[in-house]
């Protein structure tokens, strides 16, 4: 039986991907900077302190044939930057001493772009990435592909989006919940995202599949969707009516992940590991997410 260690996993994605791995019939084995009082039935539980260029990961990787790593800082914590590319540097590098078969790395469309403008972006794109969070996973990206002996598949998700999901998409979810008039209609845009289920399966097809060496992959569910279809979905899993309208003025004002386009090719990966399941029909996925959280409320 395969054992893999994820990183990261008491967050709002590696909580869900060690219950799927788990679930899959792998040996899951979870890193957390501080023990959780209850872990997951069935998931090994160590603790490793912060992600850092000393951090020991030995135990860890102990009996280990592949890893995941989802572990970073908090944006705008101080020093992010040099953690999240120092930190996976010291993984893989321990990764590599212990002969791991196979590591995930868990990047952002954000180490590619911060936005588009006609054409969904892919992996061969001149890399312009978005802010300094971007910056630093293209250098974490660029730093594993500097070790050929670490075999390497790093992914670059749009925007993970499930009910119980934190920061811009819980934001969107109050948004649409509102009810509130929103000037979106006329916004010609185009946004990538991917539901955590899907991403999960995602990341379950790289670590069930034979090697593929060093790629870069992006993925996405399908289609890229304007940011009037998303909140239109959203309104619909919550029983609400659209109430959206045109107006040139008042878009200007709304945050610019609301009117510029970040719509991804993901058909590399998808040539290669096949279509993930629930990716194909990401307006449904909206509709039932926004359903789920508003039975939560």
């Amino acid at each position: 039986m395969s054992r893999v260690l994820v990183t990261g996993a008491s967050g709002f994605v590696g909580t869900a991907l060690t219950r799927l791995l788990r679930d899959r019939g792998m040996e899951v084995r979870a890193a957390y900077r501080v023990l959780p009082e209850a872990p997951a039935p069935g998931v090994e539980a160590v603790s490793v302190g912060g992600l850092g260029a000393s951090t020991d990961w030995r135990r860890a990787l102990a009996g280990v044939d592949s890893v995941v790593h989802l572990a970073g800082p908090a944006h705008g914590r101080s020093g992010f930057e040099q953690a999240i590319a120092e930190g996976t540097r010291a993984l893989a590098l321990q990764a590599e001493a212990a002969g791991v078969s196979r590591f995930v790395y868990v990047s952002s469309i954000k180490a590619a772009a911060g936005r588009t403008d006609e054409i969904p972006v892919p992996e061969a794109h001149p890399p312009a990435p978005a802010g300094a969070y971007g910056r630093a996973k293209l250098q974490a990206e660029r730093l594993l592909l500097e070790m050929p002996r670490l075999p390497s598949v790093i992914l670059r998700p749009p925007l993970i989006f499930a009910s119980n999901a934190k920061g811009n998409f819980r934001r969107l979810l109050q948004l649409a919940e509102s009810g509130a008039p929103l000037p979106l209609r006329g916004i010609d845009n185009r946004r990538s995202m991917i539901s955590l289920s899907a991403f999960g399966e995602a990341v379950w097809r790289v670590l069930s599949a034979p090697g593929s060496g060093q790629r870069i992959f992006h993925v996405a569910d399908r289609p890229a969707l304007s940011s009037a279809q998303i909140v239109e979905s959203l309104r619909k899993g919550m029983h609400k009516s659209a109430r959206l309208f045109e107006s040139a003025a008042l878009a200007a004002l709304l945050p610019s992940t609301l009117r510029q386009s970040l719509a991804v090719d993901d058909s590399a990966f998808r040539d290669v590991y096949g279509s993930p399941d629930g990716s194909e029909d990401v307006e449904q996925a909206l509709v039932e997410c926004a359903a789920m959280w508003k039975r939560r409320q």
